[in-house]
């Protein structure tokens, strides 16, 4: 299969239910970028597209498939305040 062109690799933030935000990103036309992160989180969420890019590299790394939805989002896990 053909890599992907750059230009066909978007980014997509995320607003959940608790109001958190997440990195998406997209491979396909930027008008349909919004609506594929759509389609694959939970009902109610927002989504925008933004106008960074990713560094070529960065586009070769992840490999993605034309269609194709994946969450960037690094989850670090909350810690509890420090007491006294």
């Amino acid at each position: 299969m053909a890599p992907i062109p750059e230009t066909d690799i978007h980014l997509v933030r995320v607003t959940t239910d608790d109001r958190e935000h997440q990195l998406w990103v997209t491979a396909g036309p930027r008008r349909e970028a919004v609506t594929q992160v759509l389609n694959a989180v939970p009902e109610g969420w927002a989504a925008a597209l933004l106008s960074d890019r990713l560094k070529p590299e960065e586009v070769e790394v992840l490999n993605l498939c034309p269609g194709e939805v994946r969450e960037l989002t690094l989850h670090r896990p909350v810690r509890a305040p420090k007491t006294k």
